[in-house]
């Protein structure tokens, strides 16, 4: 069962604990639909016994641990069949955890479902919910050998088609049937697949028993232990053969078989009468939404009346909250797009700025630093009129910023293959007038985010080609630990919870969120997180983790403990939206979607952050 002692007394354990599997199985799809059709759900996970091995894992969850064996009282549940709930600890959280079924009824493991709670809620009525779900999740789930394979075996094959509209409007309007699966070769392929199903598998091959009863046209009619089997053609309104129909029904010894065989056909003649042709069944279909009532985060406007005109990248925002502007460096175009923040209304482009990447606001004393990896260095510029006043003169590829409010320095990365150097430098400068005090050299070409502690004495650098963070001294600029990353590569982007001594920690290869014990460098969570990102925000308020994709989702993370964040289901946004900005005075997310290659996007987007 998902209960904090036990999370919390594992968070420190080893690596293999905390790795994700390569790729997202069936069981992980089936927890990502289920908390999106329930945003109810604050936590899910399944404990399965994989086939050919002797433990019972967690082999999905919106909380990382993927691997993590089951202790005793998950046991409990699966060979008992009892039920397990109980109001966490904190008295905030309310956790059930049920024996998991597969269509037949049989325990393939345990399903634990945790809901948020308050003193006086009806812990009655979340654990009917709860059992709703389990219920739910029975009708998908045609063994434990079903939960670990892919959910698409050819990602080329589309999940939200007519055909699968038709499979789960077959399945609602016959609770008797077990499994549904349809067929056929998809128009402008060669090998017949699996296009709609009610247990995954999409774009799997055809078996030989499917091509049988397609070729020769005699259906294959099979008892397997408490299932009766229906495999015959697949057939248009017009009695054309499309491919195969796979039908599974109930059965026990005695069942009248030749009235499960009726049963059958008159499911696949019901099908027939839906399906004009072939192409029909391949057309799109927009999955039905489940509106949340207290969305993580809401898009409430566009830039829709400005088009950047120009390709490349976008890289990262700056705020003056008090001007109502919101600055976006155009790292590929050489300029800074200024908008209304509020409005979010293009107002002027910004010129004289040569490779612009990141912002730092000063405004007592009204200045705008701009870090640029040009010949012309990072700018210091008067706020209140956007002229550059100063320069700050440094080796070149100035890229992140980071400002320390204690000291009043600010830290810059320059460096690094970007522009031909094999190594990187971390710069302590004056940021009123651009005098070097230090600066950090590191042994590689590629360093990428810095934070520092505002209320202690030392900053996080990732260093990206070698796959650590280090840890340095502010007062010495020394670097005096080094903390691995194990799992991923490539730890681009950073957040810190300074309260919670917590450091977030983003990688692109593959796409992760870290989560780093600040007194110990231990990892205590890793996460999937959206691919291709540029930010990482930390927003306190809320306790959340907002993570922008370049793959158009925005990834939002819950914090439950300092040892535990649950990701909630993701966020659409804009392909190329892999950079953003938290603005806690306005309730606001900020995303920019790049233009691309071919110059024929960029915008901005921005959404309201939910409590």
């Amino acid at each position: 069962m998902v209960r904090y002692a036990l999370l919390l007394s594992t968070a420190l354990l080893a690596p293999p604990l905390l790795a994700q599997t390569a790729a997202p199985n069936y069981a992980q799809h089936l927890v990502d639909e289920t908390l999106a059709a329930h945003p109810d759900i604050a936590i899910m996970a399944l404990h399965v016994t994989p086939p050919k091995q002797t433990d019972n894992i967690i082999i999905a969850s919106n909380i990382g641990r993927i691997g993590k064996k089951a202790d005793s009282d998950d046991m409990g549940v699966v060979n008992t069949g009892k039920p397990a709930m109980a109001v966490n600890a904190e008295g905030d959280h309310f956790e059930v955890e049920l024996p998991l079924q597969d269509v037949t009824h049989d325990t393939v493991g345990a399903v634990s479902i945790v809901y948020p709670y308050k003193a006086g809620d009806d812990k009655a009525a979340l654990a009917k919910n709860a059992e709703t779900v389990r219920d739910e999740l029975r009708r998908k789930i045609s063994n434990v050998g079903n939960l670990t394979q892919p959910y698409q075996f050819d990602p080329a094959i589309p999940t939200h088609t007519y055909a699968q509209q038709l499979v789960d409007q077959t399945m609602a309007a016959h609770p008797r049937l077990l499994i549904l699966m349809l067929h056929i070769v998809p128009p402008g392929k060669s090998t017949n697949v699996v296009v709609g199903t009610s247990i995954g598998r999409f774009g799997k091959a055809a078996d030989d028993d499917d091509m049988r009863a397609i070729n020769t046209g005699i259906p294959n009619l099979e008892v397997n232990g408490r299932r009766f089997e229906v495999e015959t053609r697949l057939l248009d309104a017009s009695g054309k053969t499309l491919g195969a129909v796979g039908i599974v029904l109930p059965y026990k010894p005695g069942d009248d078989k030749k009235a499960l065989e009726r049963e059958g056909f008159a499911i696949r003649d019901e099908l027939r009468a839906k399906i004009p042709d072939l192409a029909k069944l391949m057309e799109p279909v927009a999955p039905v939404a489940v509106a949340d009532p207290n969305p993580t985060a809401s898009l409430i406007g566009r830039s829709t009346d400005w088009h950047p005109g120009y390709s490349g990248d976008f890289d990262h925002f700056g705020v003056d909250v008090k001007g109502n502007r919101l600055f976006l460096a155009a790292e590929d175009h050489g300029t800074v797009e200024l908008f209304n923040l509020r409005t979010g209304a293009h107002e002027r482009t910004l010129h004289g700025v040569e490779t612009p990447h990141a912002f730092v606001y000063l405004p007592e004393h009204n200045r705008l630093i701009l870090t640029d990896s040009g010949k012309g260095m990072t700018k210091i510029m008067d706020a209140t009129t956007l002229k550059v006043v100063g320069h700050i003169t440094l080796a070149p590829g100035a890229d992140s910023a980071e400002y320390d409010s204690s000291t009043g320095h600010l830290y810059i990365v320059t460096g690094g293959k970007d522009v031909g150097m094999k190594d990187c430098f971390l710069n302590e400068v004056d940021p009123l007038t651009g005098h070097v005090y230090a600066k950090l050299r590191f042994d590689s070409d590629h360093v990428e985010a810095v934070k520092a502690e505002q209320h202690g004495s030392r900053l996080f650098v990732n260093v990206a080609d070698q796959n650590y963070v280090a840890v340095v001294d502010k007062k010495t600029l020394k670097v005096i630990a080094h903390w691995p990353l194990s799992g991923a590569q490539t730890n681009l982007t950073m957040a810190l919870d300074e309260a919670d001594h917590r450091l977030f920690v983003g990688t692109r290869n593959p796409s992760k969120l870290f989560v780093l014990n600040t007194d110990t460098g231990a990892t205590v969570a890793m996460l999937d997180a959206p691919a291709t990102s540029d930010g990482l925000f930390w927003d306190s308020a809320r306790k959340r983790v907002y993570v922008p994709g370049g793959d158009g989702y925005l990834g939002v993370f819950q914090q439950v403990t300092p040892n535990l964040y649950a990701a909630r289901p993701w966020i659409a946004s804009a392909i190329g939206a892999k950079s953003g900005i938290v603005v806690p005075q306005l309730d606001r997310l900020y995303l920019a979607a790049s233009p691309g290659e071919h110059g024929k996007g960029g915008e901005i987007l921005w959404f309201k952050l939910g409590n």
